[in-house]
């Protein structure tokens, strides 16, 4: 009785943006301003000109933060590592590519391109990150190893004959 090995399960990378500190920072500056001159409207019976105005920051504020985490979300990127493929999986879109079908990979910053023969086909990662974004590092990495060693390249140093 020969049981088959399960196979492992796929090795996960998921490159997040960095959060999108200064414009949700501006985003709460400008709701706090419209609220302060909405107090100070109702509160000093100060001309409409200046609640169309509060209310107008408030809808740019509240735009501003829906606008920043959008973007944000939309630059996350999951790559997932099986034995004999990689997937990478961004918004709604997912491809992947054998690691026997790739013939060329470029590195540069920001992205990792693993193209095919067919020129058309392959997969590109994009780093939302700095390059020095340790699990960018460690996919390239990653990727390297498991590409050697689709091609039978070991990590052994070449003995002298």
């Amino acid at each position: 009785m020969s049981a088959t090995p399960p196979t492992p399960p796929p090795q996960r990378f998921t490159l997040n943006a960095p959060p999108p500190v200064r414009p949700l920072a501006i985003a709460a500056g400008t709701v706090v301003v419209g609220a302060v001159l909405l107090v100070l409207w109702h509160g000093l019976s100060l001309p409409l000109a200046a609640a169309v105005l509060a209310g107008l920051l408030l809808v740019l504020g509240v735009a501003l933060v829906l606008a920043a985490l959008l973007f944000t979300a939309r630059l996350r990127t999951e790559v997932r590592l099986y034995p004999d493929a990689i997937t990478v999986r961004r918004r709604d879109q997912e491809r992947s590519v054998s690691w026997r079908e790739i013939t060329e990979v470029s590195l540069t910053h920001p992205r990792l391109a693993l193209l095919t023969a067919e020129r058309t086909g392959g997969v590109v990662v994009v780093n939302p990150r700095q390059a020095s974004d340790p699990v960018f590092s460690s996919l390239v990495e990653e990727v390297r190893r498991r590409l050697d060693a689709d091609r039978g390249y070991s990590d052994q140093p070449l003995s002298p004959s």
